[in-house]
């Protein structure tokens, strides 16, 4: 429906605008609201619109000046409000006098007064009545156009939307560079299976969603937001129309191209972002440090700071990919989860690999714990295969930071083999094995390895009694002859033949402390050599 400029001017921001010339023709029609950006604009104007302005297409143009009201008046404008301050000092009074010429209203807008502070509350009392939408859906596409020009904002948006639709809007953001204002309407997240139906038929759809506040399931139309593929939000409008749906499934369209170039917007400048905290952490663990001062000051933009003490951790997969999509992929599903943990853990990748500097100053090892499996489970259910986490101890300063990047590794290298069914591997863990990683001298490790076990693992080659195994599980079960038995399945008195035999295969005894050392540590060798490139 329109109204009058009259009417305007009880509206939003008009509302702190003042009439500097034309005032005769406050009874002119409006039916748009639009921004002069570029000085050619007129041309394109259809008629009864407010066209709001700071001058600075024309700044400096007498002519362009001169002549702006009368070219406004015949295209059928309905006025012009200025807002002065920023480009000029006043509005020009050539234009307040061909104003008063043509009875046509020009308005003042004061400095502390936005543009969406007049458009978006003007237009939503122009588009009141649903059935302007259904006649005239080109201008509906033109006030989101104004949202996107104007840089409104992601609420701006939404705010709109609803109006047009007469239904409340949520708009969600499924990846890290984008936060989404929350809005209390109640509506709970989508769910994994709802995300996967919007992946797979990229376009508008009906779907129930439960609504916490009101307790119930409801019918809502959801369109994807999609980047080269990959859906990365959702524009939801709570509640359905059946008679509008045509309507509304363009207007969400519209918004949803709108909102991508945002999205777009947002993933470059965090790819950037990225690339940079990817240099910080070559530089941390790789490059030589002069200064530490200085390497404390390029990490504070990601908030890095020693005080808060570190645990390093490396996360690798069995499914390993190149390129930058797909490392972009994961790290989204890393910040998703880190974002939720705790907002000071700083993640970078470097040579394809994933690292994460997590802050653990006062925290329990309960927390710490909970806070890697809640990573895991993520990582988990991504598609990057099988997830191996591995976690150092505690770093103080960059030293020790850079002694934690290879407790990570370490943890992850030996871990994956050495407790296949275990994803996440602390370094500390280890114990004797983080030992045996630390000789360089590999010829008196094997030398050990073969007076110790080395006999019994020749023996088992061409019998069927398993020693190794049975000396295994007899260790395993604090030396109990009973529960070593059980677990083995065989009987008790075959277990003590068995231990007979390793004495004299070794020539150690499991009762004497010095001999069962020397065993326990040839099966620690056992493990780790198996593993081990350098026994190869």
């Amino acid at each position: 429906m329109a109204i009058t400029i009259r009417q305007a001017l009880k509206i939003g921001g008009l509302k702190q605008c003042t009439v500097a010339a034309g005032e005769g023709g406050l009874d002119r029609l409006l039916d748009y609201v639009t921004i002069m950006e570029v000085p050619d604009i007129v041309q394109w104007l259809k008629g009864k619109e407010l066209m709001l302005t700071s001058l600075y297409p024309i700044k400096g143009d007498e002519e362009a000046m001169h002549q702006l009201v009368r070219e406004l008046h015949e295209k059928g404008t309905s006025a012009l409000a200025i807002k002065p301050q920023r480009f000029i000092d006043d509005i020009p009074q050539v234009i307040l006098d061909e104003a008063e010429k043509y009875d046509f209203p020009v308005l003042r807008i004061p400095e502390h007064v936005s543009y969406l502070d007049i458009l978006s509350p003007v237009m939503n009392v122009i588009f009141d009545e649903k059935v302007v939408i259904r006649e005239d859906l080109e201008l509906a596409y033109r006030l989101l156009d104004e949202i996107k020009n104007s840089k409104g904002g992601i609420s701006q948006m939404a705010e709109t939307l609803a109006n047009l639709m007469k239904h409340e809007i949520r708009i969600d953001s499924f990846v890290p560079y984008l936060k989404i204002p929350s809005v209390d309407n109640g509506l709970q997240g989508m769910t994994s299976s709802q995300k996967e139906e919007l992946a797979i038929v990229q376009r508008p759809v009906k779907m129930l969603r439960w609504n916490e506040r009101r307790k119930v399931e409801q019918e809502c139309l959801t369109a994807p937001i999609i980047i080269e593929g990959q859906v990365v939000g959702a524009i939801t409008s709570i509640g359905v129309a059946s008679e509008f749906l045509e309507m509304d499934l363009a207007i969400l369209e519209r918004a949803n191209t709108i909102l991508s170039l945002e999205f777009m917007r947002k993933k470059a400048a965090y790819e950037l972002e990225q690339q940079y905290k990817s240099h910080f952490f070559k530089d941390l663990l790789f490059s030589k440090i002069q200064y530490e001062a200085a390497m404390h000051e390029k990490g504070i933009m990601y908030g890095f700071d020693v005080d808060k003490q570190y645990i390093f951790t490396t996360i690798e997969f069995t499914r390993r990919e190149k390129g930058m999509t797909y490392v972009s992929e994961i790290m989204n599903q890393l910040e998703r989860v880190c974002a939720r943990i705790d907002d000071d853990i700083i993640i970078g990748a470097v040579q394809n690999g994933l690292y994460l500097l997590y802050p653990s100053a006062g925290k329990k090892t309960e927390r710490i714990e909970a806070d890697m499996n809640d990573i895991l489970a993520e990582m988990q259910n991504g598609s990057a295969g099988e997830v191996y986490i591995g976690v150092s101890r505690a770093a103080s300063d960059i030293g020790e930071i850079r002694d934690g990047y290879e407790q990570a590794r370490q943890a992850v290298m030996l871990g994956r083999n050495l407790y296949q069914n275990k994803p996440i591997i602390y370094y500390e863990e280890l114990g004797f094995y983080r030992l045996l990683s630390e000789i360089d001298n590999v010829t008196e490790v094997s030398k050990f390895y073969k007076e110790s076990i080395g006999g019994l693992i020749e023996y088992d080659k061409t019998h069927d009694l398993e020693l190794v195994h049975s000396l295994t599980t007899y260790f395993d079960h604090n030396e109990s002859l009973s529960k070593t038995a059980e677990a083995l399945f065989i009987h008790i008195n075959t277990l003590k033949y068995r231990l007979q035999r390793i004495n004299m295969i070794t020539n150690l005894n499991v009762k004497n402390s010095e001999d069962k050392l020397n065993l326990h540590i040839g099966l620690k060798i056992h493990n780790f050599t198996k593993n081990d490139y350098r026994f190869r």
